[in-house]
């Protein structure tokens, strides 16, 4: 509709022009050319060739202007898509000088043509025949040069131009087709913002429907760079997982993060492992009441991603301690001896992380040590715990009883379930009840 309102536009100014005075049509004389005679082929039509006029201040001036518009007529010869607009021109025509004016509608080519060999072999000395005037403005005395060249452009050439152009033209439909329909399988954050440059492109190069769906694609891509999401995979002491999700999917990226931590917290590495990102770090320094941190930030495009993780430095020590008295009670005894008993202990975890009992010794004076090995219970972490032990090894039923001793020392073996790491808590002088 736009181009239709232009040529309607320059139609009214052509007719408007047909009205002027012929004085005011005639006000220019040529003062000079290459030839006495004008050419027959000048402002003509010829099979197989080209004729353009270069206009400028000098003739070398026009001349520079030859190719360009040859170049441009080539390709307003291709009627296939082209990146046009229509203009009106107006020529001075010299005959006997007589000054005439002649209106003109271009359409002038605005096409990319870097890619098409055919266009990049113009040149001025293919010309087969070139004529100039200077024409001088009798009331402004100015003077303009016409140069005006007969270039040959054959039928065949012609044909090879449109077999060049069409195959740009497929190879860039089918570019546009390969990233929009398949933005689904894109598996990095890039790899979108490399997409968005080559449909930006895509985009200035069509004027069709194409041009539309590059611009769809275009938005497309740009609101999943807006719905980047930092989303934690594992968050354990002194390793930190976590990826970049667009909606329920999760995307690789190439960029290294910024970080803003806890002052104690010291950044060992940063890896990729596909599209999780792993940052490795030290807390060494970290205190158990602070609330310490690692952020990390992204920039994709104009859009700003950032995430702060928290971590406890607690949360994988394991650290306990006995409350209460040690409460035995026999299961099988003779006279003089104990010789099986459940022995119930109640623990205190200071911290959350789960640890296990291995193996307790019971030392009560004057006896020799008692040992319950290959424990292996397991207990959730923080609170109160109830360590229950069946003991099957005989111990003198005087001097083990509470009436004549009332405490014991020992020690209990355990180690934290996530790391792996032994500990052992020694106790002495524990309170114990025997029921015998």
């Amino acid at each position: 509709m736009k181009k239709l309102i232009i040529i309607k536009k320059a139609v009214f100014f052509t007719l408007a022009l047909l009205f002027l005075p012929m004085s005011i049509q005639a006000q220019e004389k040529v003062i000079d050319k290459s030839q006495k005679k004008k050419p027959e082929w000048v402002h003509s039509t010829i099979k197989d060739y080209i004729i353009v006029t270069g206009r400028g201040a000098t003739v070398d001036e026009a001349k520079n202007q030859v190719i360009p518009l040859v170049r441009d007529e080539i390709m307003n010869s291709v009627a296939v898509y082209v990146k046009s607009k229509s203009e009106m021109t107006i020529e001075n025509e010299n005959n006997n000088n007589v000054i005439n004016t002649i209106e003109r509608f271009k359409n002038t080519s605005s096409v990319e043509t870097a890619d098409i060999p055919s266009l990049k072999g113009l040149a001025l000395n293919k010309v087969d025949e070139f004529y100039w005037e200077k024409i001088q403005d009798k009331k402004t005395k100015q003077i303009t040069v016409a140069y005006h060249v007969k270039y040959p452009f054959s039928q065949a050439q012609l044909q090879k131009l449109l077999d060049e152009f069409n195959k740009k033209e497929q190879e860039m439909t089918d570019q546009l087709n390969a990233i929009v329909d398949h933005i689904d399988e894109i598996s990095s954050i890039e790899e979108i913002s490399t997409k968005i440059k080559q449909l930006e492109t895509l985009e200035d190069y069509f004027i069709d429907n194409r041009k539309e769906k590059a611009q769809l694609g275009i938005t497309q891509l740009k609101d999943m760079l807006k719905s980047v999401e930092i989303v934690p995979i594992e968050n354990d002491l002194g390793t930190l997982k976590y990826g970049l999700k667009i909606g329920e999917k999760f995307y690789a990226t190439s960029q290294k993060p910024k970080y803003k931590n806890s002052e104690c917290v010291t950044i060992t590495s940063k890896d990729s492992e596909g599209h999780v990102q792993v940052i490795k770090y030290g807390y060494e320094d970290c205190m158990e009441d602070e609330k310490n941190s690692i952020s990390v930030s992204y920039r994709f495009g104009n859009n700003k991603v950032d995430k702060t993780f928290y971590f406890d430095v607690t949360s994988n020590l394991v650290k306990i301690f006995i409350r209460g008295d040690i409460i035995m009670k026999a299961t099988d005894k003779d006279d003089d001896n104990i010789n099986s008993y459940n022995c119930e202990i109640t623990l205190i975890s200071k911290y959350d992380a789960a640890f296990i009992v291995d193996k307790v010794i019971f030392d009560w004076p004057g006896l020799s040590p008692v040992t319950v090995s290959n424990i292996g219970k397991e207990f959730a972490g923080k609170g109160v715990q109830n360590l229950v032990l069946e003991v099957s090894e005989p111990i003198d039923l005087r001097k083990s009883s509470s009436k004549n001793k009332p405490a014991m020392d020992g020690t209990i073996f355990y180690k934290a379930k996530e790391t792996g790491e032994t500990k052992r808590y020694r106790f002495y002088g524990q309170n114990i009840q025997t029921d015998w």
